[in-house]
Order: structure tokens, then C-alpha cells, then sequence
């Protein structure tokens, strides 16, 4: 097994520089947003202090937000390059990558063509009951012992009133 080899790509080099700066700025942010700290309890016999600052907390939503988005981003590109590093170490001609698609579209149709049967396959139990039900119901009714209540759902809507 080999050590993690580190390669910087120009993506991974933004990412970074991006996500240091949106570091400092959350830094900065919480320190000059928040220079005061809160006044005594009410209760106290003394009256209440200045409502909290609600635009500072805004712009440290919005510069955090900014700050978990930027190094997500050098995860991803760190991803990124590291799974591409790991395809160039591997010697594939174009022979090679055609038997793979080739496996992978064989693999894909016969998913596909299992699915399909499974589909028609309830679509035909479906058909066979609402068929059976419609014939009962109908044998109940021509009997006339009981009158039973129509329970038949249309497929498509009937127009409306115009």
C-alpha cells in the first residue's frame, strides 16, 4: 500500500485559498460582531438593555454558510483528484474500456428487461382483480339480493361544468 500522495490541483488550490479567506472572515466576524457582551438578567432592578444586534447574526449566518460551502468544496476537489490520480495509475487501453461499457450496457439490459418483468407482471395481477371485482359486483347486483353501493373509480376525471 502506498503513503497518500498529495498533488494540488489548480480547482484544489482555489478551493483552498477560498476557504481560508471564508476561515478569517468567519474569525473576524464573530469577534467584531459580537464586541459587547450582554447586560445583567432583567429582574434586577434595572431596566432593560439594548435589543440584540439581529444584523449581526445575519451576517454571521451568511459567512458561515459561506465557510462550510468553501471547504466542502476542498473535500470535493480533494476527492477529485485523488479518484483521477487513481484512474491514471491504472493502465487502460481503449480496448479495455470498450469490453468494459460493452459489460456495463449488457449488465444495464438485463436489469432493465428484469424490472420490465416484474412491472407487467403486477400490471397483469392488477388487471385480473379489477376484472374478477367488476364481474362479482356485477353477479351481486344482477341477484338483486342487496343493493350494493357502486364502487367504481373512473380512470380519468369527468369534465368539469363549464
Amino acid at each position: 500500500m502506498s503513503g497518500l500522495h498529495f498533488q494540488m490541483s489548480k480547482l484544489l488550490v482555489g478551493c483552498l485559498v477560498v476557504a481560508i479567506a471564508s476561515t478569517g472572515a468567519l474569525v473576524i466576524t464573530s469577534i467584531v460582531g459580537f464586541p459587547e457582551r450582554p447586560g445583567p438578567p432583567p429582574g434586577l432592578g434595572l431596566p432593560p438593555g439594548p435589543p440584540p444586534n439581529v444584523r449581526g447574526i445575519a451576517v454571521l449566518i451568511v459567512v458561515t454558510g459561506i465557510f462550510v460551502l468553501a471547504w466542502l468544496a476542498v473535500l470535493v476537489a480533494f476527492a477529485r483528484d485523488q479518484i483521477l490520480r487513481r484512474l491514471g495509475d491504472q493502465p487502460a487501453g481503449p480496448d479495455q474500456i470498450k469490453d468494459l461499457l460493452t459489460e456495463v450496457r449488457a449488465q444495464l439490459a438485463t436489469d432493465r428487461d428484469r424490472e420490465w418483468q416484474v412491472v407487467l407482471e403486477r400490471l397483469a395481477e392488477f388487471g385480473e382483480q379489477r376484472e374478477t371485482d367488476g364481474y362479482l359486483n356485477a353477479m351481486r347486483a344482477a341477484a338483486g339480493d342487496e343493493p350494493t353501493e357502486a364502487n367504481v373509480r373512473s380512470l380519468r376525471r369527468p369534465p368539469g361544468p363549464r
